[in-house]
């Protein structure tokens, strides 16, 4: 049995001593491999060369205005100034034309005119009549007028400002008043049209008032000038539109 042993107590020690040395071996050859491996250098690979790229143009104000000017934050960036006009103030209504009544050519020729329920005076180019004095007399004739209102001219016939009489209808009824015939005058351009206030004298010969001492002549009237009557005194002038007639006072 100790022979036995003894022999498989050697083998053991001589299959231990193989696989040691087999183990060495082994791990020689895989230190080796691995030197050669990790020494080796990786073979280069081929690199396809990139897409030209566009250089970037260059940078232009121009370009960026509109967003500049679309900018929400800046509304004062629109070059687009907006000026806003103020509409023109409305022109002013015309006012009541004045009341015309007769001319007269004594030196410079006037006119007799009179705005509203105030007294006929005598006029001349130039003047300023009216309340406020709207109106400018810038010329008159025998025929027409016209007259300045700011910056505007209006050009009327005389006979359309003659004051319209009333009509009977239009007239309030005097009690107890006694009928008296109508009788038809005719005016002329150098006297003015007789009005209530002529004298109440059927046979009279002197006409309306005309304002500042002087009044107009009646149609028909024959006396001679120089005629003194009821504190007038008759005048005749001889005018390029014919011959002209008035009453003045007697100073």
């Amino acid at each position: 049995m100790n022979r036995r042993v003894a022999i498989s107590m050697l083998a053991l020690l001589a299959l231990s001593g193989l696989l040691g040395w087999l183990v060495r071996v082994h791990l020689i050859q895989a230190k080796a491999h691995e030197r050669a491996v990790l020494s080796r250098s990786a073979p280069p690979r081929k690199v396809l060369p990139l897409p030209p790229i566009d250089p970037p143009k260059p940078v232009t104000p121009a370009e960026y205005a509109e967003v500049a000017q679309r900018a929400l934050f800046f509304q004062d960036r629109n070059p687009n100034v907006i000026v806003e006009l103020k509409p023109p103030p409305p022109k002013p209504p015309l006012p009541p034309l004045p009341f015309y009544f007769g001319q007269a050519a004594l030196g410079e020729p006037a006119i007799f005119l009179s705005t509203g329920g105030s007294t006929q005076k005598p006029y001349h180019a130039g003047d300023k009549i009216g309340d406020k004095e709207q109106f400018v007399i810038v010329s008159f004739d025998q025929n027409k007028i016209t007259l300045g209102f700011h910056d505007e001219t209006v050009e009327k016939n005389l006979e359309d400002l003659r004051p319209k009489q009333e009509t009977p209808a239009q007239q309030a009824p005097v009690a107890a008043a006694p009928a008296r015939p109508a009788t038809a005058r005719t005016g002329s351009l150098s006297s003015a049209s007789v009005g209530d206030d002529s004298p109440d004298k059927k046979d009279s010969v002197i006409g309306a008032d005309y304002g500042s001492g002087y009044r107009a002549c009646v149609p028909g009237d024959t006396t001679p000038a120089g005629t003194v009557k009821d504190g007038y005194r008759k005048v005749m002038t001889q005018t390029m539109f014919g011959q002209s007639c008035h009453w003045e006072t007697v100073k």
